[in-house]
């Protein structure tokens, strides 16, 4: 991994940095903002919906910024989805009422629906075909470490602000998501550094080298019709963990009584060894393809959400929170770069868009779903339904993937 990093260009390393800067605010908001809800005295449901706004404004700006990536170039779209983003964040630390606390998510959404869909096309624009899968896993695995540190900064700054300010925790907790949106300011400067070239590689060249013969000359038209499929199979896949990410805090301080820091330790943890996972993944995916690394991952996520609902003992439950953890991470960049090596440059943008709706699609429908299926009912039965869903996807995905095996290489 050492001759990985010192091969990265200059480019590549500001960029990793500016994600990670970049998404310190939305890890804060992350964690901490059914906690703000609870502060405030609004309901489950109102965090499963605060979230699902959230997904929500991703998805109006997503087929827009793929749009803008296309025609003015990714790195002006990333600048301004670090703006919006900023304000979004800025603006939930400060509302209190179910529209505005709705409408501040969905800005932050905006912003962060914007960087997603820019991320990918800049990284196929600094990296080369060999060095790729690395290059992916490390963009994500830095990011999501860097989330499991922020999540344990989250959980503990509340408690240092209350004792040293003495302040009420709503004031504790609304001064640590302001703390966050500050570092997501941060990261426009970087963003704005970035130099990216503007020559554009030939999407038959570029397929040329992973598509032999005639493959390399296929239309346009035909890969809509062969990777709009495959994107709907990703997006019932996601929403099996989207059913239960955004209330795993709720869970371990309702189900075992774990304190706020000792939570943000625990996700902290996880983000370290999904990172670690992620880093993993892209070696074994350089050498034994993207598919079979993918379609590995996924069959761990619905067997660990049904041992949750089993057990009863803490360290179990934290082992299998860690191991569903894991399973988003390390196949988002799998999948991102199957559906780039199908398609030209100048459509990234595009494809980049319906991936991430994908994405957006699944956590609003599955954040929304959760928070109702949670409201008077434990969280048996929403781990139950998760791991169905979950796992009917993962199998749907594998299939669709096996259909497209002759038009996507291992290599």
């Amino acid at each position: 991994m050492g001759v990985t990093v010192r091969r990265m260009s200059s480019p590549v390393v500001v960029l990793i940095a500016a994600n990670v800067i970049f998404g310190l605010g939305l890890f804060f908001h992350a964690f901490l903002y059914n906690f703000y809800i609870e502060q405030l005295h609004l309901s489950e449901a109102v965090m499963g919906h605060a979230a699902a706004a959230l997904m929500g404004g991703g998805l109006v700006a997503l087929l827009p910024a793929g749009w803008l990536v296309d025609r003015v170039g990714p790195k002006l779209v990333v600048v301004n989805a670090a703006l919006i983003t900023t304000v979004g964040l800025a603006l939930s630390a400060v509302v209190t009422d179910r529209m505005t606390i709705y409408g501040a998510a969905a800005v932050a959404g905006v912003g962060s629906g914007m960087w997603r869909v820019a991320v990918g096309p800049i990284l196929m624009r600094l990296t080369e075909p060999d060095t790729r899968p690395r290059v992916f896993a490390w963009n994500v695995g830095l990011l999501v470490a860097s989330g499991g540190l922020g999540m344990a900064v989250a959980g503990a700054v509340p408690g240092l602000i209350e004792t040293v300010l003495q302040v009420a925790l709503l004031q504790a907790i609304r001064g640590t998501l302001l703390l966050g949106a500050g570092a997501t300011a941060l990261s426009v400067f970087l963003f704005y550094s970035l130099q990216i070239s503007t020559k554009k590689t030939s999407g038959h060249r570029e397929a040329g080298r992973s598509i032999a013969g005639s493959e390399a000359a296929i239309s346009f038209r035909r890969q809509v019709r062969e990777i709009l499929p495959l994107v709907g199979f990703v997006a019932a896949w996601m929403v099996g963990p989207a059913l239960v990410m955004p209330f795993f805090n709720i869970y371990f301080a309702r189900e075992h009584g774990m304190p706020l820091e000792g939570i943000g330790l625990v996700f902290a943890v996880g983000q370290w060894l999904a990172a670690l996972a992620v880093l993993v993944s892209g070696e074994l995916a350089t050498r034994f393809g993207l598919r079979r690394i993918l379609a590995t991952t996924l069959v761990f996520f619905a067997p660990a959400v049904w041992g949750l609902m089993l057990t009863t003992a803490i360290q179990l439950a934290v082992v299998l929170y860690f191991v569903q953890g894991l399973v988003s991470p390390v196949t988002n960049p799998l999948i991102d770069q199957l559906l780039f090596r199908l398609t030209p440059t100048e459509r990234h943008g595009l494809v980049s868009s319906w991936r991430n709706a994908a994405a957006d699609v699944s956590a609003m429908v599955g954040a929304s779903i959760g928070g109702v299926l949670l409201t008077g009912e434990t969280f048996a039965l929403l781990f139950v339904i998760a791991g169905i869903v979950g796992l009917v996807g993962a199998l749907a995905l594998v299939v669709g993937l096996r259909r497209l095996e002759y038009n996507v290489p291992d290599k």
